[in-house]
C-alpha cells in the first residue's frame, strides 16, 4: 500500500510540474569555415524551461566553443530583464544542433534571447524570420560577421526575412576581388588606387535579389516587432523626475560648489608661483568650475556636483602645494582626515533609493581612505607633490561621501533588504561580472587588469560580509566590461549612434522604474552625466551610460518582484496547475485501482 501511495504522489507531482514546462525552437543563422572560405549554414536552436534554480544548461552538436556557452547565459539574463521577470526559480535547457561544425558563438546571442523571450512571455514568433547579431546590455543588437553568407543560407532554406544589426547594411568590398581582376597586389597598385577599388556592398539589395527581405534592427523592441508585427506598449515620452531627488541633489551640488567658491577666494589671496604645472592646475580647476556653474544654471545638479568636485581636487591640490607644509603637517592632516572618516556613521537604509545612496557613500569613504594611505606612502618615499595630490583627492572624496549621505531619508517603498537578500544579490552580480570577464578575457586579456582587481575586491567584500560594497563594485565592474562588449566590432564612425542608442535604452529603463514608483537616484544621476559628456568624451559617456543601466534597476535583485514566468492572467496560471494536478490525481487513482485489482486476484 505504501508503494502505491508513493507512486500516486509521484505521478501527481510529475504531471503538475510538466504542466508548467515550456519548450520551443527556432532557426539559427551560422557560418561554416572551409579553409579560408566561409559559407552560410542553418542550425536548429531548442529551448526547454522547467522549474528549477535559475541554472542554464547548453548542449551543442557539433561541440561549440566556450563563447557560445557564455553568450547563451547572457541571452537568458537579458531576456529575463527585458520582461522584468525573476528567473531564479526556473532552469533553462538550450540545445543547438547542426549538420556540420559551425561558427556560432556570440553571433547567436540575439536569436537565443528572442526564443527565450517568446517562451517566457508567451509570445508567438514567426518561423519565416531569422536574426543574427550579438546581444548587449540593455538589449542592444551588436555587430557580427559573415552576414552575406547567412543571408544566402536563409534564402536557400526558405526564410523570408533576415534581421541584421543596425549599421551593418553595407559591407566594404574590394572591387578587384568581386570582379576577379588578377595581378593587382602591393607591388603594382598604390594605396590611392586601392581605395578607388573599394565599394560598399548593399546587403538589403542583395537580399532582394535572392528573395529575402533584409532589415536592420537596433534593439530588442525592433526585433520583437519584426518577429510578431506587434509593438510594445508606448510609455511616457519623458522621465518623471522625482521632486525630492531634485531638491536633495540641488542641495548636494550647492554644498560642493560652495566649497569650490571658497577655494577660488582663497587662491585670490595667495601668490601662485609662475610654474607651468601650477598654471595647468589653476586653469583646469577654473574650467571645471565654469562647467559646474553652467550645469547648475541648467538644473543638471549631478553634473554640476561632479564638475565642482573635479575643480575642488585641482584647486585643493594647488592650495596644498602653495602652502608647502612640512611632512609632519601633511601626516597630521592625513591622520585627522582618517579619524573623521572612522568616526562618521552612515545612516541606516530601508529603501532601494537609500541602498543606492548608502553604497555610494561607502564607496567614497573607502576611496578616501585608500588615497590617504597612498598619500602617506608617497610622503615616506619623498614624493611630496604626489602625496599632496592624493591628499587633496582624499579630502574631497570625504566631503562627497558626507554630501551623499543626505539622500538616505528612509522615504519611499520599502523592500526586504535583509543580509541574506543582499548576500544573494551580491553573489548573483558577482557571477554576472565574472562570466563577462571570462568571456572578454578570451579575446582581450591585456585590457582587463584593473577590472580584475575590482572584481577581486568585490569578492573580498563578499567574504567580509560587506554585501553593499560588494554589490556596488561588482555592478560597476560588470558595467565596465559591458562597455567593451558594446564596442567590439563597432566602426569608429558608428560610435555616436551606439552612444545615442545606449542613452535611449537607459532612458527607457529609468522611465520603467519611475512608473513602478521607484526613482533610481544613481541611474538617473549617471544618465544625466553621460548626456553631459557625450559631446566631449564619448567613451566616458558610454561608461556612465552603462553605470546608469546597471545601477538603475537594483530592485530586480530584491523581493517585491514577481517571480512567475508565465504571463497569462493569474486565473489561467492557476487553471494550468489544477489541470496538471487533476490529471496526475486521475492517473494515480487509475493506477491505484489497477494495482488493487491485481492484488485481489
Amino acid at each position: 500500500m505504501k508503494k502505491i501511495i508513493f507512486c500516486l504522489i509521484f505521478i501527481s507531482l510529475f504531471v503538475s510540474q510538466t504542466a508548467y514546462a515550456k519548450d520551443g525552437n527556432m532557426k539559427l543563422l551560422a557560418v561554416r569555415q572551409y579553409g579560408e572560405n566561409m559559407t552560410g549554414s542553418i542550425a536548429n536552436l531548442y529551448l526547454e524551461i522547467q522549474p528549477g534554480n535559475g541554472r542554464v544548461f547548453v548542449d551543442t552538436f557539433p561541440l561549440s566553443k566556450l563563447d557560445t556557452q557564455v553568450s547563451t547565459r547572457f541571452a537568458k539574463e537579458i531576456a529575463c530583464n527585458y520582461l522584468d521577470i525573476n528567473c531564479d526559480k526556473y532552469d533553462f535547457y538550450y540545445t543547438i544542433r547542426a549538420n556540420s561544425p559551425i561558427i556560432a558563438g556570440p553571433s547567436a546571442g540575439a536569436a537565443i534571447t528572442v526564443l527565450t523571450i517568446s517562451l517566457l512571455g508567451d509570445i508567438d514568433i514567426s518561423e519565416d524570420v531569422a536574426l543574427t547579431g550579438t546581444i548587449n546590455s540593455g538589449g542592444l543588437i551588436g555587430p557580427v560577421g559573415g552576414i552575406k553568407e547567412k543571408i544566402e543560407a536563409a534564402g536557400q532554406s526558405g526564410i523570408k526575412k533576415v534581421l541584421i544589426p543596425f549599421g551593418e547594411r553595407f559591407i566594404t568590398s574590394d572591387l578587384s576581388d568581386m570582379e576577379n581582376i588578377s595581378g593587382l597586389n602591393e607591388d603594382n597598385i598604390t594605396a590611392k588606387e586601392t581605395s578607388k577599388n573599394k565599394s560598399k556592398f548593399d546587403l538589403v539589395k542583395y537580399g532582394e535579389d535572392i528573395g529575402v527581405t533584409v532589415k536592420e534592427v537596433s534593439d530588442l523592441d525592433d526585433v520583437i516587432y519584426e518577429f510578431t508585427g506587434k509593438k510594445r506598449e508606448a510609455k511616457s515620452a519623458e522621465i518623471n523626475i522625482d521632486e525630492s531627488y531634485m531638491q536633495i541633489m540641488k542641495q548636494l551640488a550647492i554644498g560642493i560648489c560652495k566649497r569650490n567658491d571658497d577655494m577660488k577666494k582663497m587662491l585670490d589671496g595667495m601668490q601662485i608661483p609662475e610654474d607651468e604645472n601650477y598654471s595647468i592646475l589653476y586653469n583646469d580647476g577654473l574650467n571645471l568650475s565654469e562647467k559646474g556653474k553652467k550645469s547648475m544654471d541648467e538644473k543638471r545638479f549631478y553634473s554640476s556636483a561632479s564638475y565642482c568636485f573635479g575643480s575642488n581636487v585641482k584647486l585643493g591640490s594647488l592650495i596644498l602645494l602653495i602652502r608647502n607644509e612640512s611632512n609632519k603637517e601633511i601626516l597630521d592632516r592625513i591622520k585627522n582626515t582618517k579619524k573623521e572618516l572612522d568616526n562618521f556613521r552612515i545612516p541606516d537604509y530601508r529603501t532601494i533609493a537609500d541602498l543606492q545612496a548608502y553604497m555610494i557613500v561607502e564607496e567614497r569613504i573607502e576611496n578616501s581612505k585608500d588615497y590617504l594611505d597612498l598619500s602617506r606612502k608617497r610622503v615616506a618615499e619623498g614624493k611630496k607633490e604626489d602625496a599632496l595630490f592624493n591628499l587633496a583627492y582624499a579630502i574631497e572624496r570625504k566631503f562627497s561621501a558626507y554630501s551623499w549621505s543626505i539622500f538616505i531619508t528612509g522615504k519611499g517603498r520599502s523592500f526586504k533588504l535583509s543580509q541574506e537578500d543582499l548576500k544573494n544579490s551580491c553573489e548573483k552580480k558577482l557571477s554576472e561580472a565574472e562570466e563577462r570577464y571570462q568571456y572578454v578575457n578570451l579575446f582581450y586579456p591585456s585590457y582587463l587588469r584593473k577590472i580584475r582587481e575590482d572584481i577581486d575586491e568585490a569578492y573580498s567584500d563578499f567574504n567580509d560580509s560587506n554585501y553593499e560594497r560588494c554589490l556596488f563594485k561588482a555592478s560597476k565592474a560588470k558595467a565596465e566590461i559591458d562597455v567593451i562588449l558594446s564596442i567590439i566590432g563597432v566602426e569608429k564612425d558608428n560610435l555616436d549612434d551606439l552612444l545615442e542608442r545606449k542613452l535611449d535604452i537607459v532612458e527607457k529603463t529609468i522611465m520603467k522604474q519611475t512608473e513602478k514608483g521607484l526613482f533610481p537616484i544613481l541611474g538617473f544621476s549617471y544618465f544625466e552625466y553621460a548626456n553631459d559628456l557625450k559631446e566631449t568624451d564619448r567613451f566616458s559617456s558610454l561608461l556612465y551610460s552603462e553605470y546608469a543601466l546597471e545601477l538603475g534597476n537594483l530592485d530586480i535583485y530584491f523581493p517585491e518582484k514577481r517571480d512567475k514566468i508565465f504571463t497569462d492572467k493569474d486565473l489561467n496560471e492557476i487553471g494550468i496547475f489544477l489541470i496538471g494536478l487533476g490529471t496526475g490525481l486521475l492517473l494515480g487513482v487509475v493506477f491505484f485501482l489497477f494495482a488493487r485489482r491485481k492484488i485481489l486476484k
